[in-house]
């Protein structure tokens, strides 16, 4: 084999295509664990002990107090016992309350506390300044790219879950990615068939 080369076959195509360090799916961690250290930065969370899931259901609240806590752990990602945990720290900071719904024994809803809400409003100030210089440079056309391309990736992560979980993985065949590519590629610039763009029959 020919040094620098690759060995061609399955599994073998992210090595080929480029550096892992430079894989999508590294830079959205190597990103996001990045963005927790500058969260922690902001909170103050040595003082405060209030991680980002925990900023986040404080969040939620403010916007629409009442949740269950269903509902939260399906935005957090979280099962049950880890929303749990995260629910039970704050009630000890006495930021949020948990209720029984009148309608239904057996659901409970979140509830913030004014010192919960007061937590919030004393730090969004400094969060919303850090988060405009987070996002110096970048136009609003790129962010709702960047929004849309996320989203896509998060839903083809959760179908590849449940298709490993429940056996039913497959995985795209070779140049599958490329169809529809190429299927643009290949359109006409000429208007209708036959005619060119000056509406005259091509010969």
């Amino acid at each position: 084999m020919v040094e620098g080369s690759q060995p061609d076959g399955p599994g073998t195509g992210i090595v080929r295509e480029r550096r892992s360090d430079d894989a999508p799916a590294y830079l959205v961690q190597r990103t996001a664990r990045l963005l927790r250290v500058l969260f922690l930065k902001v909170v103050d969370t040595s003082q405060t002990g209030i991680t980002p899931e925990m900023w986040l259901v404080l969040s939620r609240l403010l916007a629409r107090d009442g949740q269950s806590q269903t509902e939260i752990g399906e935005a957090l990602f979280r099962d049950r016992p880890n929303t749990s945990r995260i629910l039970a720290g704050l009630e000890q900071r006495g930021f949020v309350v948990r209720e029984s719904d009148p309608d239904d024994r057996r659901r409970a809803c979140v509830r913030i506390t004014p010192s919960g809400r007061a937590f919030v409003v004393e730090r969004a100030p400094r969060a919303i300044q850090v988060r405009d210089r987070l996002y110096e440079g970048i136009g609003k056309k790129q962010l709702k790219a960047l929004r849309g391309t996320i989203r896509e990736i998060e839903a083809n992560a959760l179908t590849l879950l449940q298709e490993l979980e429940d056996g039913t993985f497959r995985p795209v065949e070779p140049g599958q990615d490329d169809e529809g590519k190429k299927g643009k590629k290949g359109k006409s610039k000429k208007g209708k068939k036959g005619k060119n763009k000056t509406g005259k029959q091509e010969p």
